[in-house]
């Protein structure tokens, strides 16, 4: 009497479990915030002139403020930003301040949101009379389930098939700009895929994938936004590229 409604309530989580897995999703936190670099709206002839003219200033200490659209990885962020060449402190500018959304919103990516644009985030940054901006961006996409899903439906194969498509396609982005007059000293991007096409229920999950991808993400991050600082370090002294082009001139015209 029993065992046909218990294996009809089986059958049930199996095509429920089936229809959860059966595509993929997408980590995207901060959705609710567009980005508009400088809004559009606003820009005018005078933004163009200004961009035109904006040079490299960096100094030698430098004070980081950054902006994360993931707020899970924003520790991480600010570990490796304080490891950066010159740099002598990190200040991360709240969400509440850019887009509204309280803490709770930030992390499951409700509320209304605002968009995000680079002149708000230099505005913040100025507060803090930071010398530099960094915005970081994160998200991935996940695989879901793969064909053999269709076998879920004789319930069994659930435990033993590997039906699930773990592969993990994921991003990190970071802007490094000027606070003062916008001058993008320059972007990284980092991209990872990893994981199985094929995994059964006791594989690593998705999320655990994800994690160690972002641990891979985070030390190119921090790789590459060392050699830009670096770069524009050198860049931004007197003594960098175009000093040193001019000073044979003025010597032979002192000869």
């Amino acid at each position: 009497m029993l065992a046909f409604p218990f294996a009809r309530c089986l059958a049930f989580a199996a095509l429920a479990l089936a229809g959860l897995s059966g595509c993929g999703g997408a980590y995207l936190p901060g959705r609710t915030a567009g980005f508009d670099a400088d809004g559009a709206t606003q820009i005018d002839d005078e933004d163009i002139r200004k961009a035109f003219e904006a040079r490299p200033q960096l100094p030698g200490a430098v004070r980081v403020a950054y902006y994360s659209f993931d707020p899970l990885i924003a520790k991480d962020v600010e570990a490796a930003l304080a490891t950066l060449p010159g740099v002598t402190s990190v200040y991360p500018i709240p969400a509440l301040l850019v887009t509204g959304q309280r803490r709770i919103e930030e992390m499951n990516g409700s509320g209304s949101g605002r968009d995000v644009t680079v002149k708000k985030l230099r505005l913040l940054a100025a507060r803090a009379h930071a010398d530099a901006l960094v915005v970081v961006d994160h998200g991935y996409r996940t695989g879901g389930a793969n064909g053999l899903a269709a076998l879920n439906v004789l319930v069994l194969p659930i435990f033993f098939v590997p039906f699930l498509d773990n592969r993990i396609d994921g991003y990190a982005q970071a802007f490094l700009i000027d606070v003062r007059n916008g001058y993008l000293y320059g972007q990284v991007s980092e991209d990872d895929r990893r994981g199985p096409a094929f995994a059964t229920l006791y594989s690593p999950s998705a999320g655990a994938i994800a994690a160690e991808q972002w641990k891979a993400l985070d030390a190119s991050m921090r790789r590459d936004l060392a050699s830009l600082m670096a770069t524009e370090h050198a860049h931004s002294r007197p003594e960098g590229p175009a000093a040193l082009a001019a000073k044979p001139a003025d010597r032979q015209g002192h000869d």
